[in-house]
């Protein structure tokens, strides 16, 4: 047999088998069918083909060749079962496309039966009897743009529904176009392109049809395409429920379990299939009924026994499977709950340990805490036992905040407390700031949070700490010191609950801490004479009250006065009553009677002339660095004033036609000799003779205070203007 006839005969019985394949796969869908006659078409074409190619008669070959007449008809099948799989039927419904769509194949068939337009005879090649092209280029042309549109339309209707769909539809599209695109390829460049280039090759166009065909019947196979029948719908389903299925007859035997039941079983199919029910589900005689053959039951709460012996908390329901009022058997569906059971003991363990953490708050509050170095004693030991802590510790600044002392250390293994241990703070800016602007420091692991790096190597690697908790401790808005907790046995994971409780215990601290305070100061006022300070502060309160009048006065007058020059004046007069004001109200306001804190009073006194005057509306930046001075009122008032007025300069002449400017103060002391500059970036003073001989109120203010402290005054013109004063604080007498 030549081997290129038995290619074709091959070709014809595998079409053949897929066409019958294919169509018992789902005799009532329409694709199927389609698919079932395009197979029995190519089939047909390829066993004409084989004829030919097998005859040995020149007579015979155009017997068959005639008979391949039915070919276009192909490329409209095709394109119809590409509109079917893309869901455009709407278009098949129109009987003109039908009729557009098969007249120019069936023209074609009519031509190439009945006539030689197509052909030009037939010649004996090395496979066999092939047809000769026509001469007829028209005709030739016109019948192949024909069939290439048809073949071209159909990729590209399958490609656009393949970028869009999902799923196993484009599983589905892809095995069609797979199919298409190799018949379209393999018959244009054997049927067309070969010949026009004089070359002599065997058509291919059936035999790779036959394997476009094998795509398609292979996604039939594996992806169940395109026959989706409801059997075959439900068996996915039941197959892919997320919760067990258990069906049994009536006798309560097993007949199925569904894959995720044999999965949390633990069993295999043959395993569990025909024992008793009670063998997975020991308790399910507690929801049968009087009428077990008639109630279906839901969401009944039981256990589920598993091969290896153990058990899983289920939501079970029952119904039962019926035909025509007979009962055929029992389905069980189930639903595993134990991770929503860990998730409500969770919370019901929480809540305890919640309860049992108030009820120890609620104690301490109640607890005398006259005796501070017992009750810090108390607290790390609380905080230990009740959160299972291997170590507990609490650390208080000393009074410059330059060294952190452990007052009280508490280990749980041992339940002994120790003390002693000391940090340098300067060493440790990272965690100390942290603490500051921050709730707490948790670190699962300790050796990798970068808040506590610091002390890394010196503290946690030589104590072996594995998790460390860090609550400050705050008295007052200022952080007095640290409530640590720190894990050495294993690692731990801080919870909310556990974070909230320590800071609580914290604020109790801040509490005792705030109460043993205000004891040592009650005790202080008792020593100091109580009677003279209340009399003094009463003192500096009238005083500043009057000047406050004073002020107002200055502020009523100066309101009728339409000239602006006096209305300046009394601004300034204003200006300088208010200052020494503020000087007497904080003294009557601070603890130390006969010394003012006099960082706090400049950042008041500046602030109260950058709103009298806002900066003019501009962009004025202030800056204020004062030492830890403290002055008595007699070096504090001239002070006052002068500043009062260098920063009043500055803020109404030093930035005229500029938007932006800073003014800085800054002051330092250095034993008895204190030395304070006001200096801006403004403008300045182009002719310095001003300065020297200058007849303005405020400037010769200055120098008669200055020269009042006995003090020296610089001016510095370079980038604005600044003003450097020093002096030495002097001692008053003591007045009775």
């Amino acid at each position: 047999m030549n081997p290129y006839a038995f290619i074709s005969l091959l070709s014809s019985i595998i079409v053949l088998l897929l066409g019958n394949f294919i169509y018992y796969k789902n005799p009532n869908n329409r694709l199927n069918k389609l698919i079932s006659i395009i197979c029995l078409l190519v089939a047909y074409l390829a066993f004409v083909e084989y004829g030919m190619r097998q005859s040995e008669t020149i007579s015979g070959a155009y017997f068959w060749l005639k008979a391949s007449s039915l070919w276009p008809l192909l490329m409209p099948i095709l394109l119809i079962i590409v509109l079917e799989v893309t869901k455009r039927t709407n278009i098949l419904k129109n009987k003109i496309f039908i009729i557009l769509l098969f007249t120019p194949s069936l023209i074609i068939f009519l031509t190439s039966l009945f006539t030689n337009q197509l052909n030009n005879g037939l010649v004996l090649e090395y496979w066999g009897w092939n047809e000769v092209l026509s001469t007829n280029l028209l005709l030739l042309s016109l019948t192949s743009i024909w069939i290439i549109s048809l073949g071209v339309a159909t990729i590209v209707i399958g490609y656009t529904y393949y970028r869009k769909t999902i799923g196993m539809e484009k599983v589905q599209i892809l095995y069609i176009l797979t199919g298409l695109t190799v018949v379209l390829i393999l018959s244009m460049i054997t049927e067309l392109i070969l010949p026009i280039l004089s070359v002599n090759f065997p058509e291919l166009t059936y035999t790779s049809a036959s394997l476009g065909l094998i795509f398609i019947s292979y996604g039939v196979a594996n992806y169940r395409l395109p026959s989706l029948t409801p059997t075959i719908a439900t068996n996915e389903i039941v197959a892919n429920i997320s919760n067990f299925m258990v069906i049994t007859d009536c006798f309560k035997h097993i007949n199925y379990v569904n894959p995720v039941g044999l999965k949390l079983l633990g069993y295999s199919e043959n395993e569990i299939i025909g024992s008793d029910l009670d063998v997975i589900i020991p308790f399910h005689e507690r929801i049968e009924s009087k009428e077990p053959y008639k109630v279906d039951i839901k969401d009944f709460e039981t256990q589920l026994k598993l091969k290896n012996g153990s058990s899983v908390p289920i939501l079970l329901s029952k119904s039962f499977i019926s035909k025509k009022s007979n009962v055929m058997g029992i389905l069980y569906v189930g639903t595993d709950i134990s991770e929503r059971k860990a998730v409500e003991n969770k919370k019901r363990a929480v809540n305890r340990q919640t309860i049992c953490r108030q009820k120890i708050l609620l104690e301490l509050y109640k607890e005398d805490f006259s005796n501070l170095e017992t009750t810090l004693k108390h607290l790390t030991v609380t905080v230990s036992k009740t959160l299972n802590i291997d170590r507990v510790s609490l650390w208080f600044f000393n009074e410059d905040q330059s060294i952190l002392n452990c007052s009280d250390l508490y280990k749980l293994g041992d339940n002994v407390h120790e003390r002693g241990f000391s940090w340098d703070t300067k060493d440790y800016p990272i965690y100390i700031h942290t603490l500051e602007t921050c709730p707490n420091i948790t670190a699962e692991d300790a050796s990798k949070h970068p808040d506590i790096r610091e002390f890394r190597e010196g503290y946690i690697k030589q104590n072996g700490i594995i998790s460390m908790l860090n609550v400050p401790i705050w008295l007052q808005k200022e952080m007095v010191g640290v409530l640590c907790l720190e894990q050495t046995e294993h690692s731990k994971t801080w919870t909310f609950e556990e974070q909230d409780f320590v800071a609580s215990v914290s604020y109790i601290l801040s509490l005792t801490l705030e109460a043993s305070k205000r004891d040592e100061a009650q005790k202080q006022i008792v020593k100091s004479l109580e009677e003279k300070d209340v009399l003094l502060r009463e003192i500096h309160h009238r005083v500043k009250n009057n000047m406050q009048i004073i002020s107002s006065l200055l502020s009523l007058q100066s309101s009728s006065i339409e000239n602006p020059e006096m209305k300046d004046i009394f601004s300034q007069s204003q200006n300088r009553v208010k200052s020494m004001s503020m000087i007497h109200e904080q003294l009557y306001q601070t603890d130390d009677l006969a010394k003012i804190d006099f960082k706090s009073y400049v950042n008041g006194l500046i602030k109260s002339l950058f709103q009298i005057y806002s900066a003019n509306q501009k962009q004025i930046e202030w800056e204020v660095n004062v030492d830890d001075v403290k002055l008595d009122i007699e070096t504090a008032i001239p002070c006052g004033l002068i500043i009062n007025e260098l920063v009043s300069n500055s803020l109404k002449y030093a930035f005229i036609n500029r938007e932006y400017g800073k003014i800085c103060f800054n002051m330092i002391r250095d034993n008895k000799m204190i030395n304070f500059k006001v200096s801006d970036n403004g403008i300045g003073i182009q002719d310095s003779s001003q300065i020297e001989n200058t007849s303005t109120l405020g400037l010769n203010l200055v120098k008669t205070l200055v020269n009042q402290l006995e003090g020296e005054l610089t001016v510095d013109q370079n980038d604005g203007i600044s003003y450097d004063v020093i002096f030495k604080e002097m001692d008053y007498k003591t007045r009775n």
